[in-house]
């Protein structure tokens, strides 16, 4: 492991994650708590990455282990902040999400817990911070992090698209005219069979169907 290592999976789990929002912003705000909730989600199974540890436990385990503000709340996070937001696109019953409030964030209004979205993004940056702390000076949980952090891994990269040019085979008796079908992530062909008076395509590639 080296300093690059962390600071990878440091990027990974912080970056394009904190916008500037105005009051009106209330939609961009939702869909940053979205974001937000995944980069925990992230940030929970890497945690516990080779353990056998469910979904659930693993996101409590994170709050407890690296969570500033602790696990009191973890749960209800996990089923109705979470989950319901991921899944259902909606906070669910016992939580309220709001943005630009730091004075109401942690609270327990009727609405149920209220969660800021700049004051969860500094919490959530603590508990990162907490967290890479504690792989970098153990050597076997650090091993187990990075190894899972490596295969869920991505980058965007080019793709080039090459359509090939139809092609015909002779089957004795008859004919097939392959015609390529091809879209930005699979390949398949689609064969029309031809009777044997018909007129066969010359086998050249400039011709196209």
């Amino acid at each position: 492991m080296n300093d690059d290592d962390l600071a990878q999976l440091r990027a990974a789990l912080l970056d394009d994650l904190r916008i500037d929002l105005g009051p009106d912003q209330g939609r961009e705000a939702f869909g940053r708590h979205q974001l937000l909730a995944i980069r925990f989600a992230r940030a929970s199974r890497l945690n516990v990455a080779g353990l056998q540890i469910g979904e659930q436990n693993g996101w409590i385990r994170y709050f407890e282990d690296h969570f500033p503000r602790g696990s009191e709340h973890a749960k209800r996070l996990f089923e109705k902040w979470r989950t319901t937001l991921v899944k259902d696109e909606m906070p669910g019953r016992g939580v309220a999400i709001t943005h630009g409030q730091p004075q109401a964030h942690w609270q327990i209004t009727a609405s149920g817990l209220v969660v800021d979205l700049e004051s969860m993004w500094d919490d959530f940056e603590a508990s990162v911070d907490r967290f890479l702390a504690e792989i970098e000076a153990d050597d076997e949980h650090r091993s187990r992090v990075l190894s899972h952090f490596e295969k869920t891994r991505w980058t965007v990269q080019p793709v080039e698209i090459v359509v090939p040019l139809p092609r015909v085979i002779r089957p004795a008796g008859g004919s097939q005219i392959i015609t390529p079908a091809v879209s930005a992530s699979s390949a398949s062909v689609t064969a029309t069979a031809i009777t044997p008076d018909a007129p066969v395509l010359p086998d050249t590639p400039d011709r196209q169907t």
